[in-house]
C-alpha cells in the first residue's frame, strides 16, 4: 500500500508539472507562424534548457546529486542542447503549427518520463526513498492552488504518506510552520520508507525549530538524531546537528560535526569556504571555553 501511495502522490506532481509545461507550449504553437523562425526556436530550447540546469543546481544544492553528478548531467544537457542548435541552424520547420503542437503534446510527456528515468531518483518510490524537495513551486503563482489539490488528494487519500510531507514543504515554505510540522509528523507515521529518509527528519527538525522561535534545542535535536542514525555523513543532519551544539555553547561537539561536514564539500567552493571559516571561529571559542 505505500508504494502505491508514493506512486500517487509521484504522478499527481508530475502530471501537475506536465500540465503547466503543455499549458505554455502548445497554445504558442497553435498561434505562431507556420514558418516557426530558427531563432524562435533556439529561444524556445534554450529556455527549457536553462530550466532544467536550473533543477540540476537545486539538486546540487539539496544534496540529492553530488557535484560529479551534476557535471556530468548539466554537460549532457549542453551537448543535447548545441546538437539541437546545430539541426536547426541547418533547416528551417515548414510543417504547420497543429502539427508541432500535437508532437510536442506527445512527446514532452514522453520525454518527461525519459529524463526522470535518467537524470531523476527513480528509487524515490523505492525503499531507500528520498524525497527531493519541492520548495521552489512556493515561488509559483499556482503554489497555493498545488497545496489545496494536495489537501483534497489527502482527504481521499490520508495514508499517502509521500503527499503528506510534499503538503509540508509547501507549508514551510508559506510560514505555516505548525501546520508544516504537524503534515511532516503525518507523512513520517505513515510510512517506514518515509522515516528512512534523513532529509525529511532534518526538515521535521527545521520545521518545529520555527514553532519555538528558530531553536533547535529539545526535539528538534532529537529528530537530527534520527537522521543521523540513519545517515551519520548526511550533509544537512550534519549541518543542523552542528549549528544545534553551537547554539548550546558545546563548541567542541559542533566542530566535530562541521568537520565531517567539511571533508564533503568541494574544496574552493564557496560553502567550503564559508564552513571553514565557521569551524576557524568555533575552535577559538572551544580553546577560550
Amino acid at each position: 500500500m505505500e508504494f502505491a501511495g508514493a506512486s500517487v502522490a509521484l504522478f499527481f506532481v508530475l502530471g501537475l508539472m506536465l500540465a503547466v509545461a503543455l499549458a505554455l507550449i502548445v497554445p504558442a504553437l497553435l498561434k505562431s507562424d507556420p514558418r516557426v523562425s530558427t531563432a524562435d526556436r533556439a529561444t524556445l530550447n534554450a529556455e527549457v534548457y536553462r530550466s532544467q540546469l536550473a533543477d540540476l543546481d537545486r539538486e546540487l544544492a539539496s544534496g540529492a546529486l553530488t557535484v560529479e553528478e551534476h557535471a556530468r548531467m548539466a554537460d549532457d544537457l549542453r551537448r543535447r542542447l548545441l546538437a539541437e542548435s546545430r539541426g536547426d541552424a541547418s533547416s528551417r520547420a515548414q510543417a504547420t503549427p497543429r502539427w508541432a503542437a500535437g508532437v510536442v503534446a506527445v512527446a514532452l510527456p514522453v520525454l518527461a518520463v525519459g529524463l526522470y528515468a535518467l537524470f531523476g531518483s527513480p528509487q524515490s518510490v523505492g525503499p531507500e526513498a528520498s524525497l527531493a524537495p519541492v520548495g521552489e513551486l512556493a515561488a509559483t503563482p499556482d503554489a497555493a492552488a498545488m497545496a489545496e489539490k494536495l489537501e483534497a488528494h489527502l482527504r481521499r487519500a490520508p495514508d499517502d504518506a509521500r503527499s503528506w510531507v510534499i503538503l509540508a514543504r509547501l507549508r514551510m515554505e508559506s510560514d505555516r510552520f505548525d501546520e508544516a510540522a504537524a503534515a511532516y509528523a503525518k507523512g513520517l507515521g505513515l510510512s517506514s520508507k518515509v522515516a528512512r529518509d534523513p532529509q525529511v527528519w532534518c526538515e521535521y527538525a527545521d520545521a518545529l525549530g520555527m514553532t519555538q522561535g528558530g531553536t533547535l534545542k529539545g526535539k528538534p535535536r532529537e529528530l537530527l538524531d534520527r537522521a543521523l542514525s540513519i545517515n551519520p555523513n548526511h550533509p544537512k543532519a550534519l549541518e543542523m546537528a552542528g549549528s544545534a551544539e553551537y547554539e548550546a555553547g558545546n563548541f567542541k561537539a559542533a566542530l566535530g560535526y562541521w568537520e565531517r561536514l567539511l571533508a564533503q564539500l568541494p574544496p574552493g567552493s564557496s560553502s567550503h569556504r564559508e564552513l571553514a571559516t565557521a569551524i576557524e571561529r568555533t575552535r577559538r571559542l572551544a580553546v577560550g571555553g
